[in-house]
């Protein structure tokens, strides 16, 4: 598929694997109404304006499971799986595999630059106005706190590297 059209103006784009089938399908969120769609898969309805979506493979096997992030409380809810609160407002919601057995919950601070992930670790790295960026950048199954710097075009990798690509104008993809 070269091109497709699906959503609407205001939709935060959510793609993932949620048919399991290895490939990420192309999926929306409609705050406004909690709409998730995701094309050729499902439509649903989970989450309240303000929520923030958080496509989830808690297990780590596939598919990916709605989920939602409730800043103004830290509430993480996967739908129909767990509710449970962890971090709070002005955090970013960045799950990943950190540890190789599944999505772990995390939260990135900018403010004060801490990462936390869920039941595995806290650490510090970043600042205002940084968009985190986790990822296998490795390619070993999990995830590194990684992050782009729209000011200086600064993407940097903990533990691993630093380059400079793009500008003030550049956002990165995730955000």
């Amino acid at each position: 598929m070269t091109r497709a059209y699906f959503g609407s103006s205001g939709d935060t784009p959510v793609p993932a694997d949620f048919s399991g089938d290895g490939r990420t399908d192309p999926a929306v969120f409609r705050a406004a109404t909690g709409l998730w769609a995701v094309r050729g898969v499902t439509r649903a309805y989970f989450g309240a304006e303000g929520d923030l979506p958080v496509p989830i493979d808690q297990a780590g096997e596939g598919p990916a499971q709605i989920g939602i992030f409730r800043p103004t409380c830290g509430l993480w809810a996967v739908r129909g799986a767990t509710r449970f609160y962890f971090g709070g407002e002005g955090d970013y919601p960045v799950p990943a595999d950190y540890s190789g057995g599944g999505a772990e919950s995390a939260i990135f601070r900018p403010g004060t630059g801490l990462w936390a992930v869920r039941g595995l670790t806290r650490l510090y790295f970043g600042a205002a106005g940084d968009y985190p960026q986790p990822g296998d950048y490795r390619g070993d199954g999990t995830a590194l706190p990684a992050l782009h710097r729209p000011a200086s075009g600064l993407w940097a990798i903990r533990g691993s590297t630093r380059l400079y690509w793009g500008g003030g104008d550049y956002l990165p993809v995730c955000w």
